[in-house]
C-alpha cells in the first residue's frame, strides 16, 4: 500500500468516526431504556465485540472504541483484538487475535470498561494475538473480571453454560456432582458445541 493510499484510508476513517451517531450502541431488544436501567460498557479502539451471549454481531456493532448498553444480568462477550501497525511508508500489518470469552454480571446503573495490555510493538502484538487476555473493570467497585480464550461463538456459549452449572452446584449443600452436570450439558449440546468443547478441553492443563 502506498503512502497516499494509507493517508486516504486514514482520512476516511476519521471522517466516518466523526459522523458516527452519538450515544451508546444498544445491545438489547425492545424500546430504549433509561441509563439507570442498563449497564454501560466502554470498549478501547483495539477491541471488537464479535458476539454477545452467543449471538454474532454484525455491521456497526463491530466498530471499535464504542460505548455499549446492555441489560442487567449475566452476559458473555466474545472479544477480538485488532490493531494496525505501520511497518514503513509502504507497508502495514493488521494483527487480529483469536477470540476470547468474557463472562460477567452487569448491574443496572453501573459503568464498565474493557481493558487489555498495551501492545508496544508488532512482535508483542503477534504474541498477544495467540492468547489474548481482556479485563472488564467495574468503574464503581473496581472489581475485575478476566476473559477465557475460545475459538468459536458456540464454544463461548458452552463454556458459559458449564460455568453457570458449576456455580449453581457450588451454592447448594447437596445436589448433582460436577460429572453429572457435565453429562447433562453434553447430552443437550449441539454437534458444534461438542466440537468447540473438545477443542477447549484439549487446550486445558492436564
Amino acid at each position: 500500500m502506498s503512502r497516499k493510499e494509507w493517508l486516504a484510508i486514514s482520512f476516511f476513517a476519521i471522517m466516518l468516526a466523526g459522523c458516527a451517531a452519538p450515544g451508546p450502541a444498544k445491545l438489547y431488544e425492545g424500546a430504549l431504556r433509561p441509563a439507570a436501567e442498563t449497564a454501560m460498557i466502554r470498549l478501547p479502539e483495539q477491541v471488537q465485540v464479535m458476539a454477545l451471549d452467543g449471538q454474532e454481531q454484525t455491521g456497526s456493532l463491530l466498530q471499535r472504541g464504542q460505548l455499549l448498553a446492555v441489560l442487567p444480568g449475566e452476559h458473555v462477550f466474545s472479544l477480538r483484538y485488532v490493531e494496525l501497525f505501520q511497518i514503513n511508508s509502504e507497508e502495514h500489518e493488521v494483527v487480529r487475535s483469536r477470540q476470547s470469552a468474557l463472562r460477567f454480571t452487569a448491574v443496572a446503573g453501573h459503568e464498565y470498561r474493557i481493558e487489555m495490555d498495551k501492545q508496544g510493538s508488532l512482535e508483542v502484538a503477534r504474541k498477544f494475538a495467540k492468547d489474548p487476555k481482556f479485563r472488564l473493570v467495574d468503574e464503581s467497585s473496581g472489581a475485575v473480571t478476566e476473559s477465557t480464550a475460545i475459538k468459536s461463538y458456540a464454544e463461548a456459549s458452552l463454556v458459559d453454560t458449564i460455568t453457570k452449572a458449576f456455580d449453581s452446584s457450588d451454592s447448594k449443600t447437596q445436589g448433582p456432582t460436577h460429572l453429572d452436570l457435565l453429562k447433562d450439558v453434553w447430552g443437550r449440546a449441539s454437534p458444534e458445541d461438542r466440537a468447540g468443547f473438545r477443542v477447549w478441553l484439549d487446550q486445558q492443563p492436564k
